[in-house]
């Protein structure tokens, strides 16, 4: 009688189907799971488990579409059964398809800086008239040798690398004139700056306004201002008693007329002329009737020259009155064809008057005082220094 060994009874472990599965899903593992041939199965239920784990936590569906799918256990056993939890993803049994990373939000879009704006391009600008402050009105632009006359030059947009601004007195010699600028020919600037303009000859007559102040960058031509020339004129007049005129048959004084160049040389006025504008503004007594007399051109090289205000004959002033004039100078300039230019400070006034110094005794006063004012149209401002006579008894 054979005697059978009894094979040991394994005990195997049942999930009851009827009971439900809570709101996390349970996972039965076999005993095996941790035996080599069953490691990626293993792998493959946790990223299975985190699947649904996420599902869990999305929102549910509304009562309208139906009671959720009940949720099964995945089937391990068998490489061909690769169903897992319905609506989850199918992985194959070495692993598969990790779960999908979730894609980074998109990185936002740098603002487009803008271009950068072209540089701004060169100008260049010089002054429209090169005109010396001492030019009385009613002059053409001149400027006089032997000093300086200030010009401002502009230049904007000018950087490295570019050819610096070169400014030049165009037209000059052949009897237009010269003029330096700075001292020089010629300036080669790259910024706005205030230039020195100095004449040296003078224009000649007949060739006046033909110099031009002129920028050029190489070849190019930017600016140009109106044309000019070279010549001095006389200014700044004074006076002061020379002497009193005391005569048998004539009474009155001698006053010094003195003026400048403004050139600070009185030898460069060779081709300027000078003469007295007198106006009377009151006459009374003995000077009711009397005809006012001037002096014709004289040269302005002279400097000065000394004025005769002369009461003849004596006799005919023994009587009460006064007489006052305006004394204007002008001149006309060979060399800018101009004529009757009020000179600048050129003003005076002329008095006389006769008072009573008792019973049968006239006392005679003249003075003659730099004062701006009027004679014959033509208007100036005041001269300076005065000329005051002693009385003299008629």
């Amino acid at each position: 009688m054979h005697a059978y060994a009894q094979k040991p009874k394994i005990s195997q472990q049942k999930t009851s189907t009827k009971s439900k599965l809570p709101s996390r899903t349970h996972f039965v593992q076999s005993r095996e799971a941790n035996s080599p041939p069953h490691l990626h199965r293993t792998i493959w239920n946790q990223a299975v488990q985190q699947r649904l784990l996420r599902a869990d936590s999305y929102p549910r569906a509304p009562a309208a579409f139906g009671k959720p799918a009940s949720l099964r256990s995945c089937d391990m056993e068998g490489p061909d059964n690769r169903k897992g939890t319905e609506g989850a993803e199918s992985i194959d049994q070495d692993g598969g398809m990790p779960a999908p990373t979730p894609s980074p939000a998109p990185s936002p879009i740098p603002p487009v800086a803008p271009p950068n704006p072209p540089p701004a391009a060169l100008n260049v600008t010089v002054p429209t008239n090169i005109r010396a402050a001492s030019t009385p009105s009613g002059m053409p632009d001149r400027i006089p040798p032997r000093v300086d006359t200030p010009a401002s030059v502009n230049i904007t947009g000018w950087r490295p690398r570019l050819l610096g601004v070169v400014f030049s007195i165009e037209g000059a010699g052949g009897g237009n004139g010269t003029a330096t600028i700075n001292g020089a020919n010629s300036v080669d600037l790259v910024a706005s700056a205030t230039v020195q303009l100095r004449g040296v000859d003078q224009t000649v007559p007949g060739k006046a306004g033909k110099l031009s102040l002129v920028a050029h960058q190489g070849p190019t031509l930017l600016a140009r201002s109106n044309g000019f020339s070279i010549s001095s004129v006389p200014q700044n007049w004074s006076t002061s008693l020379v002497n009193s005129i005391n005569e048998p048959d004539a009474i009155g004084m001698v006053a010094l007329n003195s003026w400048e160049s403004d050139s600070k040389k009185v030898s460069d006025l060779d081709e300027v002329r000078r003469k007295e504008q007198i106006e009377v503004t009151t006459k009374t007594g003995p000077w009711a009737g009397a005809v006012q007399g001037v002096s014709s051109w004289k040269d302005a090289t002279l400097g000065s020259i000394e004025d005769h205000h002369r009461d003849s004959p004596r006799a005919s002033f023994r009587a009460l009155g006064s007489k006052i004039a305006n004394q204007v100078f002008v001149f006309k300039c060979a060399r800018t064809a101009v004529t009757d230019i009020p000179a600048t400070n050129s003003g005076l006034v002329i008095s006389r008057n006769i008072t009573s110094g008792g019973t049968g005794i006239f006392n005679y006063d003249i003075s003659k005082v730099g004062t701006a004012v009027t004679a014959n149209g033509f208007t100036s401002t005041a001269a300076s220094g005065s000329a005051v006579a002693p009385t003299q008894v008629v």
